[in-house]
């Protein structure tokens, strides 16, 4: 009975344990594969004169700076912006709007996009450090595997509550050709299937396989079918990028290559035919700062697409400068419009020129 009752106690014990290390396991892989891929996973902003969208990317090449993303999320822009993470105590900063008031991003040119394949490669002007590329698998992944990706469907379009690094885990369905017509004609690509959720902002990010090797792109996900996600599979990406690493960046008409960078004086005129004056200066390192009598504002800005970017404490405004010259331009917000006139830089760090 003894024996009976030793036997069967033991066999708990090491029936639990077991169930212990299996759970264990995964988690720790998972949450080492997360952040390996983290580290090459960006996110994509593409401001616009009348809309803001915002997807995912990952770092393909660091020599090059070559990253890749869907075409959809760029759509026919030229220029994109893309934040990286950061970091604070070993943990990511996962809050979109921190990214956007307090770190510069980078600029990225599209140099390619395939409509068929739904892939765009984006030259990026910097990398950061710790920003690492993203290896590709050898061959594409199968049924039954397990797939992790990385995206910022946490946004969804409220980039005030917005969070980004959004983890996901699945399996592969199954592997398969599926017909594509684009522009370009009617093509066969191969896409991976999987039981992975995803949504609106994960387009673009990376999908990895348990060595975190990137076997997919994260496209789209089925409407009408539960927990069915759709992934450009990795020889796809491939081929992309063996046809286009060697693209080079278009020079954009004279207009959309003004910048502006420098110090600058204007004046606002709105329909009540009141005026107001004042000082304005857009630095170098994405800062600017208007001085309007009492309400002075600061803020971050971009400049990409021809499209002006201003992001302060209360809130964002997208707005497309009219040029009139390398020395003025002029902006309409609402019911403002105002003319800022190019003035003497002050300060070494100004620049004069466009």
């Amino acid at each position: 009975m003894r024996s009976h009752i030793a036997r069967h106690w033991l066999l708990r014990v090491l029936g639990a344990a077991a169930l212990m290390l299996l759970a264990a396991a995964p988690a720790s892989a998972d949450a080492k594969l997360y952040q390996k891929a983290l580290r090459s996973t960006g996110w994509v902003v593409v401001p616009g004169a009348e809309s803001l969208s915002s997807g995912t990317c990952w770092l393909a090449d660091r020599d090059r700076r070559l990253a890749v993303t869907c075409r959809h999320v760029v759509g026919d822009s030229r220029e994109v912006l893309v934040y990286f993470p950061r970091f604070e105590k070993e943990r990511p900063v996962v809050e979109a709007v921190r990214y956007l008031r307090n770190y510069p991003a980078v600029t990225g040119h599209v140099l390619a996009t395939d409509a068929a394949r739904d892939l765009a490669l984006v030259r990026l002007d910097a990398v950061p450090d710790g920003v690492q590329a993203l290896p590709l698998a050898d061959e594409s992944c199968g049924p039954g595997e397990d797939i992790h990706s990385i995206g910022n469907s946490g946004v969804r379009g409220d980039m005030k509550e917005g969070t980004l690094w959004w983890y996901t885990r699945g399996s592969v369905r199954q592997v398969h050709r599926r017909k594509v017509e684009s522009a370009e004609g009617v093509r066969n690509v191969w896409f991976v299937e999987t039981q992975a959720p995803v949504n609106e902002g994960d387009s673009g990010g990376p999908v990895v396989d348990a060595q975190g090797r990137l076997v997919g792109v994260t496209d789209s996900y089925s409407e009408g079918e539960r927990l069915v996600s759709q992934n450009i599979d990795v020889r796809e990406v491939r081929t992309f990028l063996r046809e286009n690493r060697a693209a080079r960046v278009q020079r954009a008409a004279e207009g959309e290559r003004l910048s502006p960078v420098g110090g600058w004086k204007f004046a606002a005129r709105n329909r009540d035919g009141k005026s107001l004056e004042g000082d304005g200066e857009f630095r170098a390192d994405g800062t600017f700062a208007l001085a309007r009598g009492d309400k002075p504002l600061e803020g971050r800005y971009a400049f990409v697409n021809g499209v002006l970017w201003l992001i302060a404490d209360d809130g964002f405004a997208t707005v497309k400068p009219s040029w009139n010259g390398k020395d003025q331009f002029s902006v309409k917000m609402g019911k403002v419009e105002m003319t800022f006139d190019r003035r003497p830089a002050k300060t070494a760090e100004v620049s004069s020129k466009p």
